[in-house]
């Protein structure tokens, strides 16, 4: 049986999460959430406990209630160069999470480097901890990113998903599809692909067909990130998709923070566009949240 089946579709439908990345990573990406959840497009996204205001993020979500289907962007890296973040753990120098000043990598190779396994589980853990105690009724893990994707914290990832019973945003990629979108060599990736595949047959994880994240070098306009994304919808056969945007809203503090900010206000406007709304419902799709797949994998 596939996923949409057991979502309740047709064999041949065209499902679609519409995902947000990096909630709480400042103000203005938790106004733009909370402003999207009462639009309704959006149907699913996930917050960074490290970051100053996941508690912001928290409270939202309380008070949104079941339309707040929010999980943990299980988060290694802070890739900003003058707005910086550490880990929940306070971990020392020698765990390898972070750089001489105390704050998490900028990138992910780095972090591959150096990172002790058992620091970085334990700093995930307690990410999805802190967002347990504040009140977040998670619905699922993904990866700020994509750093949970090497073969030394893969495991981890897949580990933390089965025991804490939440989905992982994982597609179902091949070797080939795991090197071009980790950089990573076609080794590393074969061995990658090996382990969500021997997970996924012992009926631990549960995989999406595909994914795809909104461009950040090109189509800053409304109108063209809308073309953008309609252009790959159309690529797309039966199965279980999601689209993932970083939204926030056009303040001062994300143009302070964030060189690609017009990216992140592009993508709060898109996923408040009734035209794109409209254009999604023209071609069929049906629209799920990460919560529907969460109780379809570990019925509660």
């Amino acid at each position: 049986m596939t996923l949409q089946q057991k979502l309740g579709f047709d064999a041949d439908a065209r499902v679609l999460i519409i995902h947000a990345d990096d909630i709480g990573m400042c103000q203005a990406t938790v106004s733009a959430w909370a402003r999207l959840v009462e639009f309704g497009l959006m149907t699913s996204a996930s917050a960074m406990p490290p970051c100053s205001w996941f508690p912001a993020a928290a409270i939202e979500a309380q008070r949104l209630g079941r339309r707040a289907d929010l999980g943990v962007h299980l988060t290694l890296n802070c890739e900003w160069q003058h707005y910086r973040w550490g880990p929940v753990t306070r971990s020392a120098p020698e765990d390898g999470l972070t750089g001489p000043e105390g704050y998490f990598h900028p990138l992910a190779k780095p972090t591959h480097a150096h990172a002790r396994v058992d620091a970085a589980r334990a700093e995930l853990t307690a990410q999805i901890e802190r967002a347990i105690a504040a009140g977040v009724e998670l619905t699922h893990l993904d990866s700020h990113m994509l750093t949970m994707f090497s073969p030394a914290l893969l495991p981890v990832y897949l580990d933390l998903a089965h025991q804490y019973s939440l989905p992982p945003l994982i597609p179902r990629w091949s070797a080939a599809d795991i090197a071009q979108w980790c950089v990573l060599d076609q080794a590393l990736a074969q061995t990658m692909y090996e382990q969500i595949c021997a997970r996924e047959a012992a009926g631990e994880t549960v995989l999406i067909d595909s994914f795809n994240g909104l461009p950040f070098g090109e189509a800053f306009e409304l109108a063209e990130r809308r073309t953008w994304a309609l252009d790959w919808l159309d690529t797309l056969g039966a199965g279980v998709h999601c689209l993932i945007g970083h939204p926030a809203d056009d303040t001062p503090e994300l143009r302070a923070i964030a060189a690609d900010w017009r990216v992140r206000t592009g993508d709060a406007a898109l996923f408040a566009d009734p035209v794109f709304r409209d254009a999604i419902l023209e071609r069929g799709f049906k629209f799920v949240g990460m919560r529907e797949i969460r109780d379809a994998a570990y019925p509660r």
